[in-house]
C-alpha cells in the first residue's frame, strides 16, 4: 500500500506541514510574477504553447511533498487550459490523448530542476524524466495520457538548485481516434477458470474495522495441493473438491496471531520446493514477518531486515546464484525488499540465508543515482537464481520513461538494470507496478500497464539484454485502460499475464471515470509470439468507475495497489483480486486506501451498470482458478475439472454447402474442451456412412474421414454431439456432393 504519492491525498497534510519539511531551502529574493502567467492548447490536434518560468531558487526540495503548495521562490506556476473538442466523456470514448511537456533549463553548477502538473481536481504528475542533476543544458519530459479538460497548473519546481534558475517550458497536446473492437471470446478449447472465490461473509476485519481484501497475495504448496491466500490481516488456507461442478473452495482462517490487529501491504509467498510459507505486512510501517512450513498450521515469528523502507514491500525466494553464499543453511534465498515513503531515500532489498530467520544487510536497489524510480513491483527469482525487481518508471536511453527492472546475478550484492525499449510509463500516480514471471529455462515476461493504459507484455531470453516488440494483449476485448498486471510461467515457452480492464477510454483516475473493469488472462504457448486472451470471470464487474493510484484515501481507493498470480504443480493459473463490485444484502464498511471508508447499506454493483457511486465501493476475497484447458507445464495434460458448456464454433463442409469434393473429410470444432463426442455421417437414405472418427488431445477438433470417396451428386447430413460436466451441445448440418 502507498502510504504517500499524490497531491490530492497531500493536500491537508502539505498544509500544516510545510513549513517544517521546507527546514533544508535556502531562501532567495523572490522572483515569483505577480499574477500567474496563463495559456492554452487544443482544441485541434497539434496544438501547442510555450513559455518561461520566472526563476527560482537556490533551494533544495524535502523531496515530493511540497508541490501542491507552491512555496515562492522555490516554486513558480503556470495556468494550462486544456480545450477538447467535446465533453471529456464522449471524447474519450473513442479517443486517446497526450499531453507532452517539455520542460529545460540552463545553469553553471550542477542542478535538478523538477517539472510537475496538477490536473483540475488536484491529481498530481511529476517529475517528468530524466529526474536527475546536470550542468549546462537541463531537461525534463512529462507525458500525461488522457488529459482532463480544465485549467491546469504546470509548476516549475526546485530539486536540489544551487542558484536562482529560469526555465522554458512547451507543452503539445496530441490525440488519435480509437477503433472500438467488439469483444471476442476466446474459441478453440481455450482455457477457463471456475470462481473459487468464499463467500462475502468470510473476510475477517482488523481493530480499525476494515475488510481485509485488498491487496490479496496467493501462492500454491506444491508438495500438498493446498492454496495460501492474504489480504490486510487475514491469511487462508484453500482446498478443493473436484467431484464438484464446478470444484468447491473450501476456505479455513489459518491467520497467524501477530498479524491479526492491523497491517499494511500484506504479502504472503509460498516457496514451491521447500513448502514454506512467509506472511508479512508492515503493522504501521514496520515490517513483521512470520513463516509456516505446514500450511499456517503453525507459524514461527521471524525478524526484517535492516535497512529495510516501511512502504511496499514484497517478498520471494529461489535458487541461490552460482556460486552459493558459504554459511547457507536454507535450501533457497530468501528475498525482502521495500521503499522508503520518500522515494529519493530509495528502496532496498536484503537477503536471507537461513529461511527468513535473520537478514543480511540490505542494499539500496533503486532511487537517487539509479535510472529507475523507487516504488517497485514483486521480486522474483529465476531457476538459475538471477533476481528481478520491475520498475514502473525508468528513464529510457534515448530519452523519456520507461518501464524496466533492477537484476542482480550475484545473491542480492549488486544490481544492474534493463528497461524495455518500446515501453512507456503512466504519469506518477497513475499507474499500477509491472510484472515479472520467469520460464523453467530462465526466459523473462515482463507485463506492464503502457503509458495510455494499455496492457502490454514483452519478452527477454538473455537476462534483459534483449527484448521482443510489447503486444497489447487487450486488444481482442477492446481494452483501453488496465490496472494490476501479474505474470507467471512454467514451461520456458509457456506463460500467463492477468490484469483488470475495460473498454472505456478516458482518465481511469477522475471521480468521473465511467468504466467497467473486468478480469482478462492472456496466455502464450509459444514463448510469447503468440497471446490468446480470455475472462477470468466471465459476467462478474470487479470494479465499476474509477481505480484510484495515488496513495492515501479516495472513494475509488477500495482495490488497493496490485492483485496477484500463481501456478500450482500441474501448471494451473490461479488469480487473485479484490472484487470491488457485489450484490449484497448486509451493511458493510468500505475500505478507502489507508482509512475506513462509510458504513453503507447494500449493493446492487453486480446487477446494476450504472452503480458508480461511493456506496457501491467494496472489497471481498476473489480468487479465479484455472478447471479447463492446456496449463503452463506440458508435461502435464489438459486441465478438465469443470469446463463451461460447450457450443460448436465451426463445421466442414458448411451447412448447405454445394458441389462438395467427394474426398471431404467432416469436421466440427468446440469452443470448450469435450470429454465424450460423436460424429456421424448419414447417405441420402439415412444410413451411416462407415469411416473413422478421431478428436485431437484435448478434444476440440473432431474429425471424421470416410472409408471410401462419397457417391457423386447426393445429399449427405452430418449430426455433431460434444459433453463435459457443464452440458451437451448437438448439431445438424447438410450439404451436397459435386457430379
Amino acid at each position: 500500500m502507498r502510504c504517500i504519492r499524490s497531491g490530492r491525498a497531500l493536500a491537508s497534510f502539505t498544509a500544516a506541514v510545510s513549513g517544517a519539511l521546507l527546514l533544508s531551502i535556502a531562501l532567495a529574493p523572490s522572483a515569483q510574477a505577480s499574477t500567474r502567467a496563463r495559456g492554452s492548447v487544443g482544441p485541434a490536434s497539434g496544438s501547442h504553447a510555450s513559455w518561461n518560468f520566472a526563476a527560482v531558487g537556490p533551494g533544495v526540495s524535502s523531496g515530493g511533498t511540497v508541490e501542491s503548495a507552491c512555496v515562492p521562490t522555490i516554486c513558480d506556476p503556470y495556468t494550462l487550459t486544456i480545450h477538447l473538442p467535446s465533453a471529456d466523456a464522449t471524447f474519450y470514448a473513442d479517443h486517446q490523448a497526450k499531453l507532452h511537456i517539455v520542460y529545460m533549463w540552463t545553469s553553471t553548477r550542477p542542478n535538478d530542476m523538477d517539472v510537475f502538473a496538477f490536473a483540475p481536481d488536484g491529481t498530481e504528475s511529476g517529475p517528468g524524466s530524466p529526474d536527475d542533476q546536470s550542468t549546462g543544458a537541463g531537461k525534463e519530459v512529462l507525458d500525461i495520457s488522457n488529459p482532463a479538460s480544465g485549467d491546469w497548473v504546470i509548476e516549475s519546481h526546485v530539486g536540489v538548485t544551487p542558484e536562482s534558475t529560469p526555465a522554458h517550458a512547451t507543452a503539445t497536446l496530441t490525440y488519435k481516434s480509437l477503433t472500438r473492437r467488439a469483444p471476442q471470446p476466446g474459441i478453440g478449447g481455450g482455457p477457463a477458470w471456475s470462481n473459487a472465490s468464499p463467500n462475502v461473509h468470510y473476510e475477517s476485519k482488523d481493530v480499525l474495522g476494515r475488510e481485509n481484501a485488498g491487496e490479496p497475495s496467493v501462492s500454491t504448496d506444491w508438495k500438498t495441493g493446498r492454496t495460501l491466500y492474504m489480504a490486510g490481516t487475514q491469511v487462508s488456507r484453500v482446498t478443493y473438491d473436484s467431484s464438484k461442478t464446478p470444484p468447491k473452495a473450501t476456505w479455513s482462517d489459518v491467520t497467524p496471531t501477530q498479524q491479526n490487529e492491523v497491517n499494511e501491504d500484506a504479502i504472503l509467498f509460498t516457496d514451491h520446493q521447500s513448502g514454506r510459507t512467509w506472511a508479512l505486512g508492515l503493522l504501521v510501517a514496520g515490517s513483521n514477518i512470520s513463516y509456516s512450513d505446514d500450511d499456517g498450521k503453525t507459524w514461527t515469528q521471524g525478524t526484517s531486515p535492516i535497512p529495510h523502507g516501511p512502504d511496499h514491500e514484497t517478498l520471494g525466494s529461489g535458487p541461490f546464484h552460482s556460486p552459493k553464499p558459504s554459511g547457507a543453511t536454507y535450501p533457497q534465498a530468501v528475498y525482502y525488499c521495500s521503499q522508503n515513503i520518500l522515494q529519493a531515500a530509495g528502496a532496498f532489498c536484503a537477503r536471507s540465508d537461513d529461511g527468513g530467520a535473520t537478514w543480511n544487510p540490505g542494499v539500496k536497489v533503486f532511487g537517487t543515482g539509479t535510472p529507475c524510480g523507487a516504488i517497485h513491483g514483486h521480486v522474483k527469482v529465476a531457476p538459475d537464481g538471477t533476481v528481478y525487481v520491475p520498475q514502473l518508471s525508468c528513464s529510457q536511453a534515448s530519452g523519456g520513461s520507461g518501464q524496466g527492472m533492477a537484476i542482480s546475478k550475484d545473491n542480492g550484492q549488486t544490481w544492474t538494470y534493463s528497461v524495455v525499449p518500446d515501453s512507456t510509463a503512466r504519469a506518477s500516480n497513475t499507474g499500477t507496478d509491472p510484472s515479472i514471471g520467469i520460464g523453467a529455462h530462465n526466459s523473462i515476461y515482463f507485463g506492464y500497464e503502457d503509458g495510455s493504459g494499455r496492457p502490454r507484455i514483452a519478452v527477454s531470453h538473455d537476462h534483459g539484454k534483449t527484448w521482443s516488440k510489447s503486444a497489447d494483449v487487450g486488444v481482442p476485448f477492446g481494452i483501453q485502460n488496465s490496472k494490476f498486471p501479474e505474470v507467471v510461467a512454467g514451461d520456458d515457452d509457456r506463460a500467463a499475464y492477468a490484469f483488470l480492464g475495460t473498454d472505456s477510454a478516458g482518465d481511469d483516475q477522475a471521480d468521473a471515470f465511467r468504466g467497467t473493469w473486468y478480469l482478462y488472462i492472456a496466455l502464450t504457448y509459444d514463448g510469447g509470439k503468440h497471446w490468446k486472451t480470455y475472462s477470468g470471470a466471465p459476467n462478474n464487474p470487479v470494479q465499476r468507475g474509477c481505480i484510484w493510484n495515488g496513495g492515501g484515501s479516495s472513494a475509488c481507493r477500495n482495490l488497493l495497489d496490485f492483485n496477484d498470480a500463481t501456478i500450482d504443480k500441474s501448471g494451473r493459473v490461479l488469480v487473485a483480486y479484490t472484487d470491488g463490485c457485489k450484490d449484497i444484502d448486509f451493511s458493510y464498511a468500505s475500505t478507502a486506501g489507508e482509512v475506513e471508508g462509510s458504513i453503507h447499506g447494500p449493493s446492487q454493483c453486480d446487477s446494476r451498470p450504472n452503480s458508480f457511486k461511493d456506496t457501491d465501493k467494496v472489497s471481498f476475497d476473489g480468487l479465479a482458478r484455472q478447471s479447463c484447458g492446456e496449463g503452463l507445464f506440458a508435461a502435464h495434460a489438459a486441465l478438465r475439472d469443470f469446463c463451461p458448456a460447450p457450443r460448436i464454433v465451426n463445421v466442414n463442409p458448411p451447412n448447405n454447402a454445394k458441389n462438395v469434393q467427394r474426398t471431404t473429410v467432416v469436421t466440427a470444432t468446440f469452443d470448450e474442451i469435450v470429454f465424450t463426442d460423436k460424429l456421424r455421417l448419414l447417405n441420402s437414405s439415412g444410413a451411416s456412412v462407415a469411416g473413422t472418427l478421431r478428436c485431437d488431445s484435448p478434444c476440440v477438433n473432431v474429425t471424421f474421414t470416410p472409408s471410401s470417396a462419397l457417391k457423386r451428386n447426393k445429399d449427405y447430413k452430418a449430426v455433431v454431439v460434444g459433453t463435459n460436466r457443464a452440458g451437451t451441445v448437438r448439431l445438424t448440418w447438410t450439404f451436397h456432393t459435386a457430379p
